[in-house]
């Protein structure tokens, strides 16, 4: 099933002068501009191509890969405000919006946060929250000494670094713990 903020692997069903068309299943035809098509890229090929509304609200495809996808963190740049909230650089052409209400504090232009996308369920667009714990698990998990995870840091507290780990909870790396900045 084709799905809207993830990388999706669908097939070219007809082409265009202005780009092919992609079969998005339930979604319907997805455009895939012509800028964005690989050359000889024929009707029965299939493409892996990142869904996404486009500024009219349009379903468009773009052989581009963002910074992150549903359900995903990434450390993002604000790029533009407004009276709607924060824009933020997440590699594609159309800026991702994180409204006013889903700020854990208000971000200046410039300023590098963590950000959580997820899909508004009201517009049905990607959009970007800081407000990270109601997205993460605050229960203990139990890892095995040595084992490797992923880690996004948050930021420093007055114990440690408060870290994202394998995005799906918090955790601490303690300054004790630090052996080398």
């Amino acid at each position: 099933m084709a799905m809207i903020g993830r990388l999706n692997n669908l097939e070219v069903t007809k082409q265009v002068k202005f780009g092919v068309y992609l079969d998005g299943e339930e979604l319907g035809e997805i455009l895939l501009p012509q800028r964005y098509v690989p050359e000889n890229t024929q009707p029965g090929d299939r493409l892996e191509v990142f869904i996404y509304r486009d500024s009219d609200d349009l379903l468009i495809a773009t052989t581009d890969t963002p910074k992150a996808q549903i359900g995903e963190f990434a450390c993002l740049k604000v790029v533009d405000l407004n009276r709607t909230g924060a824009f933020f650089d997440w590699g594609l052409p159309k800026d991702l919006l994180v409204p006013f209400s889903e700020q854990k504090k208000t971000v200046e232009k410039g300023q590098e946060q963590i950000v959580y996308l997820y899909l508004d369920q009201e517009t049905d667009r990607i959009a970007g929250s800081t407000k990270l714990n109601k997205f993460l698990d605050n229960y203990p998990h139990h890892y095995e000494k040595g084992q490797q995870v992923d880690l996004i840091i948050e930021e420093h507290t007055h114990i440690g670094y408060k870290a994202i780990i394998n995005g799906q909870h918090w955790g601490v790396i303690y300054d004790d713990d630090l052996f080398k900045p």
